[in-house]
């Protein structure tokens, strides 16, 4: 499954080097729009000052955060569409796997992604700005990465399920869902800063408890180990509690998917 999953994905990007360029330059282009904007609008004193940290270092991680758990989520938000266009749907239907080992297996290719994406961007930026405790947030800012998106993906099996289940194979319906499950994510607004409704919400998100830990490792917040501890462990908790609903989810339409009768 594994091997199916690295011949696929890296078969894509040596087909289409632009993914892999996208995975580079996306953070430094978002960060420089919002740095143009930011700085016509206010200064960077100002932010420093609100949120604890320079601008530039923030929207880098920010945006270096976002590639990375937006190209996980998107594969498993629309695998099961794409598994229906490509005829393969009969057969993974059919197949014993584990419907939660077989959309884990999805991420896992991609985080050699985000590896160079990190190496690329979070590396050399905050190495620039913080010296040699740089290069340890830097690599304690990756490794969070990698968890947030493979723990944002027994959630994405669960809302894929649900909408393809309840609204049909529509992706209007999960570019609706995408954006606010970034937003509430935590990765530009810092979920500390939300309303406390959002913030309740933002509660239920795997991966926006090692967003925070991360946002609080960079503006050398001092921040406990038992707290650091406590919100790997929601993240992993709520990751885990996700699964067999994940499960139950993608079984629900894929039973849908064969009342209806599905083409090869």
């Amino acid at each position: 499954m594994l091997r199916a999953e690295f011949t696929f994905v890296y078969a894509d990007v040596f087909r289409r080097k632009t993914i892999l360029m996208m995975f580079v330059v996306y953070p430094y282009l978002i960060t420089a729009f919002i740095m143009l904007i930011g700085t016509s609008l206010g200064s960077p004193q100002v932010f420093a000052e609100k949120v604890g940290v320079d601008p530039v270092p923030f929207f880098i991680v920010s945006s270096f955060i976002l590639i990375s758990v937006l190209g996980v989520v998107d594969d498993v938000l629309w695998r099961p569409i794409f598994d229906e266009w490509m005829g393969t749907l009969p057969y993974i239907i059919s197949s014993p796997t584990s419907r939660v080992l077989h959309y884990f297996a999805i991420p896992i290719p991609r985080l050699t992604l985000v590896l160079i994406s990190g190496s690329a961007t979070v590396f050399p930026v905050l190495v620039y700005y913080y010296g040699l405790a740089g290069l340890i947030k830097a690599a304690s800012v990756i490794l969070l990465a990698l968890l947030s998106s493979v723990l944002l993906t027994s959630l994405a099996m669960l809302i894929a399920g649900l909408v393809f289940t309840l609204a049909g194979e529509s992706w209007r319906v999960l570019n609706i869902i995408r954006p606010l499950l970034l937003i509430l994510l935590g990765t530009f607004y810092p979920r500390y800063m939300m309303p406390l409704a959002a913030q309740v919400i933002s509660w239920l998100i795997p991966s926006s408890h090692t967003v925070e830990l991360m946002q609080r490792l960079l503006i050398g917040a001092d921040i406990s180990s038992s707290y650091a501890l406590m919100l790997l462990g929601a993240g992993i908790g709520l990751a885990i509690a996700y699964m067999p609903l994940g499960d139950r989810s993608v079984r629900r339409w894929e039973r849908k998917k064969l009342l209806e009768g599905v083409s090869t």
